[in-house]
């Protein structure tokens, strides 16, 4: 059976050894730039040579996340991140920018990239262009079921599928909401998490399943380890670089527990009590999301988006500022708390605990006890009480941490004769052998010889580093060898051998960036229009593309595409494209384009005569590509931008309501269109985006049931572009 790789999270460096000592196989991390999760604590230069070098010495890998959208003005700044990663021996970059996967790939044709879920590779289709591209492995979107992974397995390329820990609403790298509500870009690392907001349907305030209605449960498909190895997966990945390390210590060893079992032939069951330790260390509800077809009342956690924990009481009473709590489960102090409260929780900290009027440090089930609490909300009785944070279980963690030591079994040889220098031979199971010998020749025993158990007692004592030598063998005559000796003899060849384990790739210097693009001739319109039938009774102007509902911003969404076809006079969405056969298209806005090296890499595709540049650029940013661009390249590329139209702010699989809706409003009075189309829901953009477009070759209108009056909006669209001319 393949072995499976179980890919931990570290966002700081407590989490990785977390990580490390409860088994992983592999870790991804960030820099302090370019990472998904710009507000995890992430890693500098300093820390990051020194987690490369923990985790290879353990025999685990490391990769590193560089997956957020880029724009001109940062490029040159990843290119040099990109080379101190790739000689700090880093093993793998997972990358969304299609201009840096570009980048990589040319320059550092043996560093491995991973594509990351950002990228929005949802079908088979894409898998082979990514493949064909150079990539060494694909991280599917959450959407994407095991029929669909199973048939992705057999395309040789890794891939590698979430399995714990949040979930995103929307396809990664295709939600704009947090861009567009609070000018906080998701696909640069900067999500608001909006989708953990209130929202009303349709005007009502009273919605029966919950007020959070795009707030989806956690992942956790744990029970299903053995079909996903049997589908060929090279990685399960654990979400969470937001999260605490003990957190991360304990869903890696449960992981690692039952893909051990599977392996081994073994059934795996979590047990009841590490099911609530689970479920007490974060927990919005667990769901096996779309990969394993839950539906939508399974997939979504509606009346509350924040951690539950478990219940462990029910309010009695509350008076004279303390709640009166009778206890379900045990109860110690500092253990963090919320009482489910409508209309919002109420949390506290169990920094005092009364019971029969006597402060106590801890309390039992069946108790009652009383707890202070502070503010204006006042608890009724029958509410749960929920323990959040549990300060025993992470206590007991946080002493398997420092003492549960990940050692690397090695075995030694020695020879110990008169006359000769003593020499010691470590080797591992990966093929490392080093070898060491003492400064001197030894001399030959005055008196009692030191004995081979002597010197293998003493060779034994590894201490604190990450070694044990479990198997010896060697010779030794009648010799004197002095402790400090043995003592040198030892530390000089675990400190060889660490060097030895530490360093996995034979770095060269970078090449250089040697790309040759040929100009592409003019598209055929210097307008693109997506229009519904119903946004407009008149026919889009001679020089515009009337973009069908199908092609445009909305067909990112095409689980079922296979590689090949062919596409004309077709704004290309999503990687499964570049499949097909091409003439006269266009990269679209969906692919996120934001810096003159993705247009190269999109224009280097026979049959793209032009690009939409992302619609988080700014007219700014997009004069400072063009520059680039022809300064490189020696020619200005077609592009165009958004000039008006809503966007599509979220693409969601199937539905996140039982019921159909058509629109949601959020706490600021702002109402959104809601639109399902069969199989994906869309949220549309609360107004209409209208900007001025001075740089461009051509201009993007989004026209919609929802736009007022179509025909002035192409013809001021029209006026504006033959002003440029």
């Amino acid at each position: 059976m393949k072995k499976i790789e179980l890919l931990a999270p570290a966002g700081n460096m407590e989490s990785l050894k977390a990580a490390v000592q409860a088994g992983c196989d592999a870790v991804y991390l960030g820099m302090t730039n370019y990472s998904a999760r710009a507000f995890a604590g992430n890693f500098d230069r300093e820390q990051l040579v020194e987690a490369v070098h923990y985790c290879h010495v353990r025999n685990v890998r490391v990769y590193v996340t560089m997956n957020t959208m880029l724009y001109e003005t940062e490029i040159e700044r990843a290119k040099e991140t990109v080379d101190f990663l790739y000689h700090s021996d880093v093993d793998a970059l997972l990358i969304q920018d299609l201009g840096l996967f570009h980048l990589v790939h040319t320059m550092y044709p043996d560093f491995e990239i991973h594509c990351s879920t950002q990228m929005h590779i949802h079908n088979l289709a894409g898998v082979q262009v990514m493949k064909n591209e150079g990539a060494s492995r694909v991280v599917m979107a959450r959407e994407s079921p095991i029929e669909l992974i199973e048939k992705a397995c057999q395309m040789g390329i890794d891939i590698e599928v979430f399995v714990y820990g949040a979930i995103c609403i929307s396809y990664s790298g295709q939600c704009l909401f947090s861009a567009s509500m609070k000018n906080r870009s998701a696909n640069r690392g900067m999500c608001a998490q909006c989708c953990r907001l209130k929202y009303f349907p349709d005007g009502t305030h009273h919605f029966q399943e919950g007020d959070y209605i795009l707030s989806p449960r956690d992942l956790n498909v744990i029970d299903e380890i053995p079909q996903l190895i049997k589908a060929g997966v090279a990685s399960l990945k654990i979400e969470g670089r937001m999260k605490r390390p003990e957190y991360v210590y304990l869903v890696i060893r449960t992981f690692r527990e039952a893909i051990d079992a599977c392996q081994q032939g073994r059934e795996y069951h979590v047990s009841r009590k590490r099911q609530e330790e689970l479920l007490e260390m974060f927990n919005r509800g667990f769901s096996k999301g779309h990969l394993f077809h839950d539906d939508v009342k399974e997939r979504m956690s509606q009346y509350r988006p924040n951690h539950r924990g478990i219940q462990i009481g029910t309010v009695e009473s509350f008076n004279h500022g303390e709640v009166t709590v009778k206890l379900s489960a045990p109860l110690h102090q500092h253990d963090g708390l919320r009482i489910l409260h409508t209309p919002a929780d109420i949390g506290l900290t169990a920094v005092k605990i009364f019971r029969k009027g006597k402060l106590v440090s801890s309390a039992d089930k069946g108790d009652i006890v009383s707890l202070p609490l502070h503010g204006k909300d006042r608890p009724k009785p029958g509410e749960p009480l929920q323990k959040t944070s549990d300060t025993v279980l992470l206590a007991e963690i946080d002493e398997e941490i420092a003492h549960n030591s990940r050692k690397v079994p090695l075995s030694a040889e020695y020879h110990a004769m008169p006359g000769e220098t003593m020499k010691l031979c470590l080797k591992d199971a990966d093929g490392h052998e080093v070898t060491v010998e003492t400064d001197t020749a030894l001399e030959m025993a005055k008196k009692a010889p030191m004995q081979k158990a002597q010197i293998e007692s003493s060779l034994a004592k590894t201490g604190d580093t990450c070694f044990v030598i479990d198997s010896f063998s060697g010779e030794a005559g009648n010799v004197f060898i002095a402790v400090s000796q043995l003592n040198a003899l030892r530390r000089n060849a675990l400190a060889k051998m660490e060097a030895a384990r530490a360093v996995l790739h034979k770095r060269t210097q970078a090449r250089p960036y040697d790309f040759h693009l040929d100009p592409t001739p003019a598209p055929k319109q210097r307008i693109l229009i997506e229009e519904d039938d119903f946004a407009s009774e008149s026919k889009p102007y001679d020089d515009a593309c009337f973009i069908t509902q199908g092609h445009g911003l909305t067909p990112v969404i095409n689980q079922e595409q296979m590689p090949g076809g062919f596409l004309a006079d077709t704004v290309i969405s999503q990687m499964g494209d570049f499949s097909c056969e091409m003439k006269d298209c266009i990269a679209g806005m969906t692919l996120n384009l934001a810096n003159s090296y993705a247009l190269a890499f999109v224009l280097s595709h026979p049959g793209i005569v032009g690009a939409v540049f992302s619609s988080e650029c700014s007219n700014e940013q997009i004069h400072q590509t063009l520059t680039a661009f022809a300064s490189r390249y020696g020619f200005v590329p077609y592009t165009y931008a958004l000039v008006y139209g809503r966007r599509v702010l979220m693409h969601i699989k199937d539905r996140f309501t039982s019921e159909k809706i058509t629109s949601m409003q959020d706490l600021h009075g702002s109402v959104y269109p809601v639109r399902y189309n069969g199989s994906s829901t869309e949220i549309v953009e609360n107004e209409p985006v209208h900007r001025a477009n001075p740089y461009c070759y051509g201009s993007y209108v989004i026209l919609d049931e929802w736009t007022k009056d179509p025909s002035s909006v192409q013809e001021e669209v029209n006026e504006e572009i033959l002003g440029r001319i």
